[in-house]
């Protein structure tokens, strides 16, 4: 399973321009108990669970939310556009 979004690193004195990445996904599945069919759980379940999550990252961009050199926030009068704000006064605007 596969999907494709947009990123950037931001910290301290640094920011990488938005760019973007394919990612694979693969899952792990732990419990503490295997079913009476010798299956820890039904794969099936999993894969559409998983799909499901990369249907919706797919096409995306991924925002450091609890970033400290971040401002990110819902702008009023844009449309309620996701804007961010970076340190040393950089804007992104996101629909």
């Amino acid at each position: 399973m596969k999907f494709s979004a947009a990123h950037f690193v931001a910290f301290r004195g640094f920011r990488e321009p938005l760019h973007g990445h394919n990612y694979s996904v693969g899952v792990r599945a732990g419990g503490p108990a295997i079913q009476a069919d010798g299956y820890l759980a039904d794969f099936g379940d999993l894969k559409k669970v998983a799909r499901k999550a990369c249907k919706a990252l797919n096409s995306r961009t991924l925002v450091p939310m609890k970033s400290d050199v971040l401002q990110i926030r819902r702008s009023e009068s844009n449309g309620g556009q996701l804007e961010i704000i970076c340190e040393g006064g950089a804007v992104m605007v996101l629909p």
